[in-house]
C-alpha cells in the first residue's frame, strides 16, 4: 500500500517538518481533515520516542495500529509510534531530490544532518553532507530542505572549522567583533573567525519534547 496524498497531515512527507495550522515551510502541507493513521504496510522512517537521547530515526513499516499509536517494525525490533513520529515514504519526495536539492538526509548514527544531492542512480541518492562526508543511500532516507541557515549568532548550532582543520558541529556561546566562541560537542570550546563557521539551517528533526 503507497502513501495517500493528505492523508497524514502531521508532518509534512516533502520537508519533514511537523505541519502547524497554517502549513508547513515547504508549502506543499496543510492541515488535514482524513484519518491520521499511516496504513499498515506503508514503509516509514520512525523514531521510537521524544526526548533529548530519542533523536535517531530508522527505516521501518507499519504492521498493526492500536488507536492512534502504530506498531513500527524495523531491524532492531518493535516500537509504538504517533503520526508525527514517522516519515512516510513518498514517490513525490523522491521526485524532487534531484542533483543539486539541499536536503536534510539520515547518517549512519540515525540522526539527519544538512547536505546537498549529487548524484542520483534509480531509488539511491548520492548525498554530500555539509561537514564534508559523503555516501550513496535510499531515496527515502532525505527530506528535502524547506529553510535556509540565516547568519551564525548566539545560541545557533554550527559547523566550524577547528585549529587541526576538522569541521565539527557545535554551539554559538559568545561573539566578539568577527569571531565566535564555539563550544564543540566534545566539551571543548575555541574561538572560531566568521569566515570559518557556517550556521546550520533550521531542523525539523530537533522537536524533542
Amino acid at each position: 500500500m503507497g502513501f495517500k496524498e493528505g492523508a497524514f497531515p502531521l508532518r509534512c512527507v516533502y520537508c519533514g517538518w511537523i505541519v502547524p495550522d497554517g502549513g508547513c515551510p515547504c508549502g506543499r502541507s496543510t492541515p488535514g481533515t482524513g484519518e491520521l493513521a499511516v496504513p499498515i504496510g506503508v514503509r516509514v522512517l520512525a523514531r521510537a520516542g521524544r526526548g533529548p537521547s530519542m533523536d535517531r530515526w530508522e527505516p521501518g513499516e507499519v504492521v498493526a495500529h492500536v488507536g492512534p499509536v502504530h506498531r513500527v517494525e524495523t531491524r532492531h525490533g518493535v516500537s509504538w509510534c504517533e503520526s508525527d513520529d514517522m516519515i512516510p515514504e513518498s514517490p513525490q519526495r523522491q521526485a524532487l531530490l534531484v542533483p543539486g536539492a539541499r536536503v536534510w538526509a539520515l547518517w549512519a548514527d540515525g540522526r539527519w544532518y544538512p547536505g546537498t544531492v549529487d548524484g542520483v542512480q534509480g531509488p539511491l541518492r548520492h548525498v554530500t553532507w555539509d561537514d564534508g562526508d559523503s555516501m550513496w543511500l535510499e531515496a527515502g532516507h532525505a527530506v528535502v530542505m524547506a529553510l535556509d541557515a540565516s547568519p551564525a549568532r548566539v545560541g545557533a548550532r554550527v559547523l566550524a572549522q577547528r585549529w587541526d582543520g576538522e569541521h565539527q558541529r557545535g554551539t554559538v556561546e559568545q561573539r566578539d567583533g568577527d569571531r565566535f566562541l564555539v563550544a564543540f560537542s566534545d566539551g571543548e570550546e575555541a574561538w572560531v573567525p566568521a569566515g570559518d563557521i557556517k550556521a546550520d539551517p533550521p531542523s525539523p528533526f530537533l522537536d524533542v519534547g
